[in-house]
This record gives structure tokens, sequence and C-alpha cells, in this order.
């Protein structure tokens, strides 16, 4: 009886461990900045246009451009909608995915794995393209290189590159 007990308890402990999700489903803000400072804090911006449009980051500017609705998937993945920009996903701009593509908000919406990443004053996240690309694992980064000011665009970098950013925050937004 008393094993009979423990092996339920096992398995329920093991199915919770594999349906577990990363983040709820839910609304968020994506973005990077010094503990220190908060009110410096960069967001993820979509900025739209009629066919697709790009995704920079800013300072809180309080709309629904910096806000993004997470779906969950199989296999961690999510999809990120933009609440400003209803149909609207981050994904693929205007070029397959390889390092230093940018990202934008269009119809095609990419399923990212997410991971939980420790290590950081606070938690943060990384979000994967999910297809390996000549061998490499492409991260969602921004493109500060080159001299390049702010706003930085969200771009895909290989995962582990030097100066490149591989995670960030993400802060569930109440309704």
């Amino acid at each position: 009886m008393h094993q009979t007990i423990l092996t339920l308890v096992i398995l329920l402990l093991i199915a919770q461990t594999v349906l577990a999700v990363v983040l709820e489903d839910g609304d968020y803000k994506i973005y990077y900045g010094s503990w220190h400072a908060p009110e410096k804090y960069r967001y993820f911006t979509a900025k739209p246009n009629k066919r697709d449009g790009y995704v920079l980051t800013y300072l809180n500017e309080g709309d629904d451009y910096q806000i993004w609705r997470l779906k969950n998937w199989a296999n961690d993945q999510v999809t990120l909608e933009s609440k400003g920009a209803p149909s609207k996903y981050l994904g693929l701009r205007n070029s397959d995915a390889s390092p230093g593509a940018d990202l934008g908000v269009n119809h095609k919406p990419v399923k990212f794995r997410i991971t939980r990443k420790r290590g950081f004053r606070f938690t943060n996240y990384e979000l994967a393209y999910p297809k390996k690309v000549d061998g490499d694992t492409l991260v969602v980064s921004l493109a500060t290189g080159d001299g390049r000011e702010q706003p930085y665009f969200v771009n895909l970098a290989i995962q582990g590159t030097e100066g490149a950013f591989g995670a960030f925050k993400m802060s569930r937004v109440s309704d």
C-alpha cells in the first residue's frame, strides 16, 4: 500500500515537472537594464507599419506597443503577439534566420524556445530560434555593434557570442 502511494506521488511530481511551463500565458513586458536604475530600463517596443514593422528598445512609454502576449506551445516554445498591434507577432523581418537578422512584428509568428536563466540579480529569460542555423543556436539579442546608438533593433545573435545579449527580464503586466 505504501509503495503504491509513493509511486503515485512520484508519478504526479514527474507529470507536474513535465507539464510545467517557464512562464504562464499572459501579458508581459520584455526589457533589460541595471537593477540600480529601473527608470532607465529599455523595453521591446513594436513599431508596426502596414505590412510588418520593427522591434526597437525604448524607455517605458506606457503603451500597449511595449506589451507582449505570451502563448505557450509544446516543448517550451512560445509566441509573442504585440498587444498594441493585434495579430502581429515577434518574428523575422524581411530575411531568413541568420546571425544579425533583425526581428520585427508580422503576421507569421515564430515559436521561440524559452528558457529561464539564473545567475543574475533577477531571473532572465532566453528566447532561442526554434531551429539551428548552420549548426548554431540563434537567440534574441540587440543590434548594438558598429557604434549603433539606442534605440537598438532587436535581432538574432549566435548563442554565447561575446557582446550578444542572451537573456532579458520579463515582467507580467496585470490587467
